[in-house]
């Protein structure tokens, strides 16, 4: 299995947007953004690319298993496909480089992330991320350069 991290495309949102209105009953899916962010997951996902002067996109074998970056305002944001369970840990350790060029542009960056993703929970942790509390459902986690 091959996992590589990629800058992002304009139609990696569409090709991952698709896996995640198919994936059904996947807790992180088309439903959860269309919930929580209040957009078709295409949308979401373009418009978060075009808001992050950093992205990248996660590929399986080829496959676009998900998306992240960093809003100019220093939020993290990560979406995954089921597929992304194939390579979890991989993704971990590879993504670390990345959390930490997103810090050095902006001098930190944090995650605002609902209670119950715990997908992005544990990558923020795992990333090296402190909880710094929460905000009715959304959880506040930091990350500085040491």
């Amino acid at each position: 299995m091959r996992t590589e991290v990629i800058e992002a495309r304009p139609e990696h949102c569409q090709v991952l947007a698709a896996t995640l209105n198919a994936a059904d009953g996947y807790p992180w899916g088309g439903d959860f953004i269309r919930e929580h962010w209040g957009v078709e997951p295409e949308r979401g996902l373009f418009d978060s690319m075009m808001g992050s002067p950093l992205c990248w996109s996660i590929l399986i074998d080829g496959q676009i298993a998900g998306m992240f970056g960093c809003m100019e305002d220093g939020q993290v944001w990560l979406t995954t496909a089921p597929a992304i369970d194939r390579a979890k840990l991989r993704f971990i350790r590879q993504s670390r480089p990345y959390i930490e060029k997103m810090a050095a542009r902006l001098g930190g960056v944090y995650g605002c992330v609902h209670k119950d993703n715990k997908p992005l929970r544990q990558w923020l942790k795992w990333s090296g991320f402190k909880n710094a509390g929460t905000e009715g459902a959304f959880e506040i986690w930091v990350y500085r350069l040491c």
